[in-house]
């Protein structure tokens, strides 16, 4: 941490102020209860207090809910109305320019001083490398908890199975679970330069993973309670799901949910026992955060409270994130080009427009790809896409928001066979979204919904400047980012040969584009989508 952050955050240590005991109130409003913990005796419903746990996930680098966050944390110990635990389900590093720039370290400086008592991981704190996620973590202070994440060949997990909050008499255990997918959407992480694994998330027993966990909570952890933090989500990825998992299992009383991105206030699924679990999630983005309640009976209630409608704030954390946008602003303010136009990749509500059909956005950034990557073609799947570019001065942070993973370039050799195969794979739920959707450069084709083919695909011959129709025998050169190892485009490229590996980011390619090749100006090339992908019924 710099001296400028350090010396902001001791001049607001002395600012932090007795917040008003409305919160007791407040508690009196909360929520209808679902479900009951295991109680031994040791607590009185006359004596004991409730406990309350306050939530995030898939924050993605958003920081504008923290302080916010943590003042209703401190809100509710000073009113000392309830037991407080806060925990973060993963999805934090990754995802902004915040992020991009520190390769996840001003975030986590940003949650250490939040102070969490408990979190679980992600699949996108694997984006800059296992051994970089533990090295943050292990400064964060906070237990980390993963029931299934494994050094390849260990029989025990690299964080705890579970971890126990001590409220009061109750003991309330956390088991933290990563969706197994994770192994595919972040492969890059998991291998080493020859293939060999480097850890295990254990896709086949992870609910015996997970029941182990419960079980060991109950027993040696002593645990009242068991609440399950998991990234995995309602996508049915490899067959998983949160609710699939409530089904295998018994002894969870709760599950507060993640990795799917949506807002969940309380659903109900009966467990292995028949019992009905309530499941939660808070969405993303910081835009809602959850409060789940353990009353001193042992109910269990749960409630989403939008970010804007909580009116408490903590001084230090409003510090930290004040000194940590200060020092990564000089770099991301840098200008790279102008546009009178937007780059599009998403719609005004957020969704991506880029995971089901060409955008000016993705011509743009492929071509970028196929340009300084002197490739046949450029290919980028559609969720590599986050932030649409506002019209106006374009920055590195504009850039960077827009494409906030870490992966490198590389041009393979495809041939015209996989490609076809490629593109009717991934464009097989158009017009749904689907993270694989192809954003392409030096390529043109049509997709039909109705039966989910792909027809008229063609290749642009440089030297004749026109496009000539797919030779399936052919081999083609592509300009593709790292994830295509990774679980991009379902994999169908993995296995490729490589022309060229390189050290560049995604990012550094556009911004070359932009700045030299077309002379830090749009133009009005990219004013709309240029007609590369053509979709009908």
């Amino acid at each position: 941490m710099s001296f400028f952050r350090r010396s902001i955050i001791q001049s607001h240590l002395s600012l932090i102020c007795l917040l008003p005991a409305l919160w007791m109130a407040m508690l009196g409003l909360l929520f209808a209860a679902c479900t009951s913990c295991e109680n031994d005796g040791r607590t009185s419903g006359k004596t004991e207090k409730s406990i309350v746990i306050i939530f995030e996930g898939d924050t993605h680098c958003e920081t504008g809910g923290y302080s916010r966050f943590a003042g209703l944390r401190d809100a509710i110990r000073l009113a000392d109305t309830a037991y407080v635990v806060t925990a973060s389900l993963g999805d934090f590093m990754v995802g902004g320019a915040l992020g991009a720039i520190s390769k996840g370290s001003y975030i986590t400086d940003i949650m250490r001083s939040v102070g969490y008592d408990v979190i679980t991981i992600g699949n996108h704190e694997f984006d800059y490398g296992g051994e970089h996620m533990k090295e943050l973590l292990g400064g964060l202070g906070v237990a980390v908890t993963c029931a299934n994440f494994f050094d390849y060949g260990a029989e025990t997990s690299v964080f705890a199975p579970y971890v126990v909050e001590q409220c009061g008499n109750r003991r309330v255990a956390f088991v933290g679970a990563l969706a197994p997918e994770t192994m595919q959407l972040q492969q890059h992480a998991f291998y080493d330069e020859n293939g060999q694994l480097l850890y295990d998330l254990h896709p086949n027993d992870l609910y015996t993973l997970v029941q182990q966990a419960v079980d060991k909570a109950r027993g040696e952890g002593n645990a009242d309670c068991v609440v399950l933090l998991s990234h995995i989500g309602e996508k049915e990825a490899m067959g998983v799901s949160s609710h699939k998992l409530i089904a295998a299992t018994r002894g969870i009383d709760a599950v507060i949910d993640s990795h799917s991105h949506t807002s969940v206030e309380g659903e109900y699924v009966q467990n292995a026992d028949g019992k009905a679990i309530v499941i939660t999630q808070a969405g993303d983005h910081m835009k809602h955060v959850g409060k789940m309640l353990i009353a001193a009976d042992g109910t269990i209630s749960t409630r989403i409270v939008a970010i804007d409608d909580i009116s408490y704030e903590s001084p230090r954390v409003a510090a930290v994130v004040d000194s940590v946008k200060h020092e990564a602003q000089v770099v991301s303010e840098m200008v790279i080009c102008t546009s009178d136009y937007e780059l599009t990749v998403a719609d005004a509500d957020g969704v991506p427009l880029v995971e089901h059909e060409e955008t000016n956005g993705g011509d743009l950034v492929t071509d970028a790809f196929r340009v300084e990557m002197d490739a046949e073609i450029g290919l980028l799947t559609g969720n590599s896409f986050v932030k649409n570019i506002a019209a106006g001065k374009i920055t590195y942070g504009d850039i960077v928001a827009m494409l906030p993973y870490e992966n490198s370039m590389s041009v393979i050799e495809v041939t015209g066979q996989q490609l076809l195969d490629m593109l009717e794979k991934c464009t097989q739920n158009t017009p749904k979204n689907d993270w694989h959707f192809p954003q392409v450069s030096g390529m043109r084709f049509t997709v039909h919904t109705a039966d989910q083919s792909v027809s008229d695909v063609e290749i642009l011959d440089k030297a004749k400047n026109a496009y000539l129709p797919l030779d399936p025998q052919r081999t083609y050169s592509v300009a593709i980012s790292s994830y295509y190892r990774g679980g991009g485009f379902y994999n169908m490229l993995k296995d490729c040969p490589v022309k060229r590996a390189t050290t560049l980011m995604v990012r550094d390619v556009v911004i070359d584009y932009m700045s030299k090749t077309l002379g830090s100006t749009l133009g009005e090339t990219y004013r709309k989508a240029q007609g590369r992908i053509t979709i009908v019924d």
